[in-house]
């Protein structure tokens, strides 16, 4: 009995190894299928922005080296999404959908960016309204002008980047002022504004962020603090608004109405 026992046990192990050795004979066939392989050309992704480079997919690929890898691949997904937030331009992936054939459906949100910070003797940088340093290609020598009348400059930052492209600048007074730019995209062409200076301030409670406006003629405008969300930052760029009506220019508007963070 023992030993018809054990021989059971061994001829099942033999079909079971033998099954699993056909398995992987036959996934290895599946895989070299080109219907197996992902490939660049039948990944759709969230349309991007026009700043953002129109290989950047293969180059996500390549660099990741997913431009060779099965669909079999459980883990595809996962590395898909690791692979594309990793690149500078992306802000985040919200879906990876596998799709047969050889394709995947990736949605992207991408990084816009804010403003421009300004480095004595180096030039520019771009970051997002999070003080994201962005690839400083969008900056060519054909765009750098279009693209400076269209974004705040941030001016006084004193630091560089602690990172790389795609990471934070490190500085508070960056994120700050980038946060604010974003919340003044709507408004700043019409009004002429051009700049953002920032500045660290003691009070009892340690520090705290200020920032000045200026417009393209350097007339000042005394911001104060910001806070995303704050109910204050809708009634300052109200009362910008009703300064440049009233005045016909925020270039007109006198001194004693230039302190915004009373409102």
């Amino acid at each position: 009995m023992a030993r018809t026992l054990i021989a059971l046990i061994l001829v099942s192990a033999f079909f079971t190894g033998l099954g699993a050795l056909g398995w992987y004979f036959v996934k290895k066939q599946i895989e070299n299928k080109p219907e197996y392989r992902l490939n660049t050309e039948k990944i759709i992704i969230t349309p991007p922005p026009d700043w953002v480079p129109d290989q950047f997919v293969e180059e996500v690929l390549r660099t990741s080296g997913l431009n060779r890898v099965t669909l079999l691949d459980k883990t595809l997904p996962q590395k898909l999404a690791e692979a594309f937030v990793a690149y500078p331009w992306v802000e985040r992936v919200d879906q990876v959908v596998l799709r047969h054939p050889s394709g995947a459906d990736i949605k992207l949100s991408y990084r816009v960016p804010a403003a421009l910070v300004e480095i004595p003797q180096r030039g520019f940088l771009p970051v997002d309204r999070n003080g994201i340093v962005l690839p400083p290609e969008y900056l060519t020598e054909e765009t750098i002008s279009d693209r400076r009348s269209k974004h705040l400059l941030i001016q006084g930052i004193r630091t560089l980047p602690l990172g790389s492209v795609g990471m934070p600048w490190g500085d508070p007074q960056v994120q700050t002022a980038a946060q604010l730019a974003e919340a003044l995209t709507d408004i700043a062409e019409h009004l002429k504004l051009a700049r953002i200076i920032p500045t660290t301030e003691a009070v009892p409670s340690g520090t705290r962020i200020v920032c000045q406006l200026q417009t393209a003629a350097g007339t000042s405008f005394h911001w104060g603090t910001f806070i995303p969300d704050d109910p204050k930052v809708e009634a300052k760029k109200k009362k910008l608004w009703n300064l440049h009506e009233q005045f016909r220019s925020l270039d007109n508007v006198p001194e004693g109405f230039r302190d915004l963070s009373r409102e």
